[in-house]
C-alpha cells in the first residue's frame, strides 16, 4: 500500500449490511486499515463498531455481531402500531427502542469522539433534504438517527433537527471522506451486481425473482433507490479524479429479504471469499461514467418514442 490517509466508506443496506463484515475482514488481511470511516444507516453501524476496535480482532468482532443478529433485535413487530402506521396515525410502522438497547450494549464508547479512529455518520434532515453529518457529540442517538428508515423508524430530534437515515441524502458519501483528507478510498458496498446463482449450497434454494413494483409503495421504494444509486455514481465519478477510489466486489441481494438476517452467516462469507480474490488485482474507479459497482458504464442510446 502507499501512504496517504486511507478512509473507508460505508454506505446503507439493512439487514445486508453483513456483507460489510465480509469485507473489512478481507481488506484488513490485505494489508488495508482505515485513517477514518465513513458510515450511513447499517454501514454506520459497521463504521462505529470499527472505529472503536479498528484492528482484525475488531473485524472478527464484527462477524461475531452480524451473525448473532435476530430480527427482534431491530424490527420488533408491534401489530398496534403496524395498524397506525398504516391508518395513518403515525409516521412510522416499528419503535426504534429495540435498536437503541441492543447499541447501548454493543457500542465500545458513548460518544463519537471517544472512537479510536475518526468517525463520520450520515443522516438525513427531513425538513431541509440536506445531508448531516454527525461526528461528535452522543453516539447512540446519532446511530439511531443514522439508521432510521424513513416510515419504518421514527425521525430522531437531534440538534433542533428532525433526522432520518442517511441513504436518501448521502448514501455512499465519498465525497465527505475526500473533505476530510482521504487520498485513497474504500467503498464496502452492502449491495452490488454480482450473482449468487452459483452459491446454493451456501445460501440454499434463494426465493424467486422479484416482479416489477407495482404497488404505490414499492415504486416509490424503487424510484428511491434509482435516486441513490445515480447519486452515488456521480460522487464516484467526481471523485475519481480526487482520490484513489476502489469499490468492493458486492452482492445483488434484491432476491433477500431486507428484514431477515437468515442470510447473515453466508453474505459474510460470500464477500470475504470474493474481495480476497479482488483485492490483488483491484483497479481504481475510472473518471468516467460508471454503474453502481464502480465500473466503466458502456454507452446507452436515447430512447426514441414514435408514434404508432
Amino acid at each position: 500500500m502507499t501512504n496517504g490517509t486511507t478512509a473507508w466508506v460505508l454506505p446503507g443496506g439493512s439487514t445486508f449490511g453483513a456483507v460489510q463484515a465480509g469485507l473489512v475482514s478481507a481488506l484488513f488481511e490485505a494489508g488495508s486499515t482505515p485513517d477514518l470511516l465513513v458510515g450511513t444507516s447499517a454501514g454506520a453501524l459497521n463504521s462505529a463498531w470499527l472505529a472503536g476496535d479498528p484492528t482484525p480482532r475488531g473485524a472478527e468482532r464484527l462477524r461475531e455481531l452480524w451473525s448473532g443478529m435476530r430480527r427482534r433485535d431491530v424490527f420488533p413487530v408491534e401489530p398496534l402500531r403496524i395498524l397506525a402506521g398504516k391508518l395513518g396515525l403515525s409516521n412510522h410502522l416499528m419503535s426504534n427502542r429495540g435498536l437503541a438497547s441492543w447499541l447501548h450494549r454493543t457500542l465500545p464508547f458513548r460518544r463519537l469522539e471517544q472512537a479510536r479512529l475518526p468517525l463520520t455518520v450520515s443522516a438525513t434532515d427531513v425538513d431541509t433534504s440536506e445531508a448531516v453529518f454527525l461526528d461528535s457529540g452522543p453516539a447512540l442517538p446519532a446511530l439511531v438517527a443514522s439508521c432510521a428508515i424513513p416510515g419504518v423508524f421514527p425521525p430522531v430530534e437531534l440538534g433542533g433537527r428532525s433526522l432520518v437515515d442517511g441513504g436518501p441524502a448521502a448514501f455512499m458519501p465519498i465525497s465527505r471522506a475526500v473533505e476530510q483528507g482521504a487520498d485513497r478510498v474504500y467503498v464496502l458496498p452492502c449491495s452490488g451486481t454480482r450473482s449468487l446463482e452459483a452459491e446454493q449450497a451456501r445460501f440454499g434454494v434463494l426465493p424467486p425473482p422479484k416482479r416489477p413494483a407495482r404497488s404505490i409503495s414499492g415504486i416509490n421504494g424503487a424510484a428511491l433507490s434509482a435516486a441513490m444509486f445515480a447519486a452515488s455514481t456521480l460522487d464516484m465519478q467526481l471523485n475519481a479524479a480526487r482520490c484513489e477510489l476502489y469499490v468492493l466486489p458486492s452482492p445483488r441481494v434484491d432476491r433477500l429479504s431486507p428484514y431477515s438476517f437468515g442470510y447473515s452467516a453466508a453474505l459474510i462469507d460470500w464477500a470475504w471469499r470474493t474481495a480476497r480474490d479482488w483485492l490483488p488485482t483491484a483497479r481504481p474507479v475510472p473518471a468516467e461514467p460508471v454503474d453502481i459497482a464502480g465500473e466503466a458504464r458502456a454507452p446507452r442510446g436515447t430512447l426514441e418514442i414514435t408514434d404508432s
